[in-house]
């Protein structure tokens, strides 16, 4: 009888070491898949969200083969964009003076259309700043075309610490959107006011860059927002 109930302990315990190496094996796999996903989060960016009728953004790493040698020292944000069917996107860039939570400002602005898409799509948008022989250039990438400009000498790009950079959306991460809400995809300023020549400070203006998307039948409401009427949009934080 002892020779017995020995066995069946053997038995037992054999079983339960079995089922805790399965156990250890399965964890040591699922925590290698994640870390997969984690991995593809960062470098490709993988929408979390399948609702068709809203713009979904996620910021996607830099594919290597687009890096060149010239590219040594450089900034970039890349985003990629799930775009509702029918979406006439339209893109408006400012750099100069900019403001702190809507677009407009002092200084140059650039905007730009794409043609909307009978069924959803995937864009992509890139804002980068390279620096050659000392000076940095501010270049501009997406579906509408592509666009470059000098960046000033005393904005120090290279320190970004130092300014505000807002960012639509981190890595690992997906932003929603409803599809007639405008979207900063991107603002790099200074922290504090530009100032006039005489000292004193340009009240709500910031030495900087904005970027940002909305759709083409907004617009009029858009641009009054741009002008100063807050009431006609407002920034989605």
């Amino acid at each position: 009888m002892a020779t017995k109930r020995s066995a069946l302990r053997i038995l037992l315990l054999m079983v339960i070491a079995t089922g805790l190496m399965f156990t250890v094996s399965a964890n040591l796999r699922l925590s290698s898949l994640r870390e997969v996903h984690h991995e593809l989060l960062m470098r490709v960016g993988l929408f979390e969200e399948s609702d068709l009728t809203k713009v979904h953004v996620v910021r996607a790493g830099v594919p290597e083969d687009l890096i060149t040698s010239e590219m040594s020292n450089c900034k970039i944000w890349r985003y990629r964009l799930s775009i509702p069917a029918k979406y006439h996107l339209c893109y408006q860039n400012h750099q100069g003076l900019v403001k702190a939570d809507a677009p407009g400002g002092l200084g140059g602005s650039s905007r730009t259309w794409g043609s909307p898409n009978p069924e959803p799509s995937e864009v992509v948008f890139s804002v980068s700043f390279v620096q050659d022989n000392g000076e940095w250039t501010l270049s501009v990438n997406h579906i509408g075309g592509a666009s470059s400009h000098a960046v000033p000498k005393d904005f120090d790009i290279n320190s970004v610490d130092d300014l505000v950079v807002e960012e639509v959306v981190d890595f690992g991460v997906t932003r929603s959107f409803s599809a007639d809400e405008p979207i900063c995809l991107l603002r790099i300023r200074e922290k504090n006011e530009a100032l006039n020549r005489d000292g004193t400070k340009k009240q709500g203006l910031y030495r900087g860059f904005v970027f940002y998307l909305f759709e083409k039948q907004r617009e009029k409401a858009f641009s009054a927002w741009a002008s100063g009427q807050v009431s006609a949009m407002q920034e989605v934080k």
